[in-house]
């Protein structure tokens, strides 16, 4: 990932590229959730959230955005962003709840376990 500039704003860094993270093992990862939607078992097809700023041939959202689609709900959301969201919700709360999800499950390490964060009652 290319540094950012000092004083380029975030969705000019995203739409220059400097914010693009490509990441084969986190899409691996992802592939092996369920379907954020219906709960569909793995294997997910991995989605980048569109409509946040990128745009022009081969730019996409980084793969940290991804989230775990079955086949008909990709579909679905390729064929109409807009009314997808409008039924199902905001990409980006699937985000939210896919990075908790891996998270939750090991797939992923923050430097902290759930544990610290919120100990048992004793």
């Amino acid at each position: 990932m290319k540094p950012i500039p000092p004083g380029l704003t975030f969705k000019d860094a995203l739409r220059n590229g400097y914010a693009t993270i490509r990441t084969e093992e986190y899409m691996r990862r992802i592939r092996k959730l369920p379907c954020c939607v219906c709960n569909a078992p793995a294997p997910s097809d991995p989605h980048h959230p569109h409509g946040v700023g990128y745009r022009g041939t081969g730019s996409k959202a980084p793969d940290v955005w991804c989230i775990p689609l079955c086949r008909a709900h990709h579909d679905e959301l390729h064929h109409d962003r807009v009314a997808w969201e409008d039924k199902y919700g905001d990409q980006f709360e699937f985000v939210a709840v896919t990075y908790a999800q891996m998270w939750a499950s090991g797939m992923v390490s923050l430097g902290v376990t759930a544990a610290e964060i919120a100990p048992a009652a004793g």
